[in-house]
Formats: structure tokens, sequence, C-alpha cells
């Protein structure tokens, strides 16, 4: 009887949040200026978005819709914050920016009238318990974006299959591509549809390229013990050529097992039984409101904070959408909400990457070129009498694991950019930390130098390259 009490309750409460929802979203907007009826429509938009956030969602239909409103949410955003940069500017560039706000706006509230069905079938799906955060604490420990990508890699885990089924996941350096994956792994769904799951690195395949033994490990898991998951990096030719060896070895043992391969070689795509996942960096927009959460937290910018607002929008466009380098940068903007700060932040920055498109003649915020390297070359706060001082990276590599002491001995992106102590010539390791599961700790060997020694071609240059391999 208490059961069904509790049914009818909760049924009752479901509906009246949607109707309520319902009713908002067909509730005629007041005759307001475009800024203020934009910031009411991201309102909606941000109800409804942070309520799905709350729900599992597997209706393919629903995802589409949710990724349709977030990406009008965040072109919404960029705009009504570009607009602020803007108003001081000419009579030309206002009405431009007023012209691309009003389109923006009216996508928005055309994509908020078509969600009837959308919230009817959204508060039917079970929620996800979440632990409260501040606006930026919960961006900073959850994965951001990707969750069409995400939903697509459990159904992917959860469909039968007759024999290995293998899906490979592609895209550049820093996009994302095993936070995703172990966030899809992670879901309690999964656990109990597979007995084992298995991470294999580089250094894990090159082993079993030499070692039969661990190819017997791998090929006893498909005989008594059920399903199981493999998680494959493969970042060299030779680490497809030992995934072969796994795939044959294993042939039909495998029944209803699954597999993943992480790579950024486009060729990996033909290894797979079923089209790949291909992920891209974030879009300007999306990447602005990335920024603009961890920098400002849930407060809107320019009601604030409107001196930092438009230095924050430039900051964010020299980041090329990099995950990594948001997370460190905001930290440090946060700790010290001053304009002079920021602005020097923000040159620093740009010094960065120009040193960058010196040595190595490539412009990293260039998206129509394919990026060769990360970012080398960091501009600190110190100066000696030559000039200011520069850290130089190489011999970049990442790690789940590491001893606790290793860790201590290192410095953190922040401690060293603003060290009092840097000599030309010290070296030692920099690291940092995701935040998010699977945890990757990112460790980089670096050399002071000073910005005068540093040019193309110079050949003191290449000798500190040799000198830090050593």
């Amino acid at each position: 009887m208490m059961d069904i009490v509790l049914s009818a309750v909760g049924s009752d409460l479901v509906s009246r949040f949607t109707s309520f929802i319902i009713q908002k979203l067909q509730t005629p907007v007041a005759t307001v200026d475009n800024k203020t009826r934009l910031k009411q429509l991201l309102l909606r938009a941000g109800t409804i978005v942070e309520e799905a956030d709350r729900r599992r969602i597997t209706n393919h239909g629903i995802l589409l819709q949710l990724r349709q409103l977030r990406e009008a949410m965040y072109h919404g955003y960029y705009r009504l914050d570009t607009s602020g940069i803007w108003a001081a500017q000419t009579k030309r560039k206002v009405a431009v920016s007023n012209y691309k706000l009003q389109i923006d706006m009216a996508n928005l509230e055309a994509t908020l009238g078509g969600m009837k069905e959308f919230l009817q079938i959204l508060m039917h799906c079970p929620p996800i318990v979440h632990q409260p955060y501040s606006a930026y604490l919960f961006m900073e420990k959850c994965m951001f974006g990707r969750h069409a990508e995400k939903e697509h890699i459990i159904n992917f885990l959860l469909n039968p299959c007759s024999a290995l089924d293998v899906l490979p996941v592609i895209g550049p350096c820093y996009v994302g591509k095993k936070t995703l994956v172990e966030h899809a792994c992670r879901e309690e769904i999964v656990h109990r549809n597979f007995s084992h799951i298995l991470h294999f690195n580089s250094d894990d395949l090159k082993n079993i390229m030499n070692d039969d033994y661990t190819l017997d490990s791998c090929r006893k898991l498909g005989l008594p013990n059920g399903r199981f998951l493999i998680v494959v990096a493969l970042v060299h030719n030779t680490d497809e050529v030992a995934w072969g060896k796994i795939y044959n070895s294993l042939g039909r043992l495998a029944i209803g097992s699954k597999a993943i391969l992480i790579s950024e070689m486009d060729q990996v795509s033909s290894l797979g039984t079923v089209q790949a996942l291909t992920l891209t960096k974030l879009q300007q927009e999306e990447h602005w409101y990335f920024f603009r959460v961890l920098a400002f937290g849930s407060a809107n910018p320019y009601d604030h904070h409107p001196d930092l607002a438009p230095i924050a929008k430039e900051i964010a466009r020299e980041m090329h959408g990099s995950f990594m380098i948001t997370n460190t940068v905001t930290r440090m903007l946060r700790a010290s909400m001053n304009k002079q700060f920021w602005r020097r932040i923000l040159g620093y920055m740009k010094k960065s990457l120009d040193m960058h498109i010196l040595v190595f003649g490539e412009d990293l915020r260039d998206d129509t070129k394919s990026r060769k390297r990360c970012l080398s070359y960091f501009h600190t706060f110190r100066h000696d009498s030559d000039g200011p001082l520069m850290l130089f990276c190489e011999q970049r590599y990442e790690t789940r694991s590491m001893i606790q002491g290793d860790i201590t001995s290192m410095k953190t992106a922040e401690e060293v950019l603003d060290a009092n102590d840097l000599k030309h010539g010290d070296k030692f390791d920099v690291i940092m930390q995701s935040q998010i599961p699977p945890y990757y700790k990112y460790i980089s060997k670096c050399v002071v130098q000073k910005s005068t020694s540093v040019y193309p071609g110079n050949k003191c240059l290449k000798r500190k390259r040799n000198q830090l391999k050593s």
C-alpha cells in the first residue's frame, strides 16, 4: 500500500515539475531589450540542462535534443558576453554584434519552444546522485560535455555481439579521449556486464609482442570467465601489430566481449568492427562557457567583474580549447581577481605562443593546420639582467600511478611561473594533475632559458635540447 502511495506522490511531483517548466517555456517574454531577453532564455535553458545532467539518459533522440540545446546555450552565452566587449566599439561593430545576438537568441528561443516532449521523457529518466558543488568546483571535478559520446560508448558496450567487438575512439592530443572512455567504463551498468576490464598501454603491448605467456593470459580471459572489456591505447605503428596479435589470438573465444582502441592515428579507424567515434576539440563558444564558469563561477562576469570580462575573452582565445591549460590558468586567475594580474597573464600567454611560432614555425592558434607539437615555451614572471626567463618543456609523458615521494619533488605550473628563485640553466620536472578520472599525471622535463638565447637554428638551443634528453 505504501509503495502505491509513494509511486502516486512521485508521479504527481514529476507531473507538476514538467507542467511548470512547460508553462515557463510557453509564457511570452515581455518586451525588453535583447540582452535582458537573452538572459531570461539562458536561465531557462540552464535549468533544463542542469536537470538533464542529474538524469541517466539513454534515448538517442533525447541526447540529440540535449546536445542542440547545449550548443544553443553556449552560443547564447558567448554572444551575450561578446556584446559587452563591442559596446565600446564603433557603431558598425555594435550593429553587427546586435544582429548576431538576435540570431542566436532566436535559435535558442526556437530550441526551447520544442522541449515539451523532451521534458516529459526527461523526468522519467532515473536520477544520478551528485554531491553539491559550487559551479566551478563541479566543472573542475566532472567531465565537461561529451554526454552524447559517453552514451554512444555505453550503448556499444551493452549491445550483444557474437565475437570480439571493437570500437576505435580517435582524436588529436588532449581532447579527452581517455577521460571519456574512463567515465563510460566506470558506470555501474558497464561493470555488471563484464567480468574483467583491462587497460593496455604502449609498454604492455610491447611486452605482448615479446612474451607469449602474456598473450596466453589474455587468451584465457575468453574461456570460463564470461565477457571482458579491453581498453587499448595505440600510440605507435608497432602497437597496431601487437593489437592484431591479441585480436587474432582471442578469435571467437571472446563471445560477447568488447574492445575500445584509443589513438591519435587516423588509420586505427580501420581496425574497428563498428564505425569509429571521432572527438574534436571544443568549439569556441563551448570552450568560452567552460572557461567562464571556471574563472567566474555562476556569476555573470559583466555584472560582477566588468573590468575583467574583456580580458577573460582574450585569454580564452589564446588557449585553443585545451582542457589542461584552461584548468591551470583559471586556478591562477581565481587566486587574484585583479585587472593588472589578468593582463599580465594574457601578455605572457601571447609571448609564449609567439615564441613557439618563432622556434617551430607552427601557430597553435591556427585551427586549419594539424599540430605536431604541444606548447613548449612558457614565459615566467621572472627576469634577469638579459630579460625575461623562459621555461622550455620537452619529453612529456603521462602516468596513472606515481610514488608520492616523486610527486613532492616536482613543481606545479603555478609554482614555476611565479617562483622567485628561478635561474638560467635550472632543470626540474613540472607536474600537472587531472582532477577527474582517470586522474592522469602529466610530467614535463623542463629547463630555464633566457628569452634572448632562443631563436630558429640556434646551435645553443639544439645543444640544450640534447642535454635535456640526456
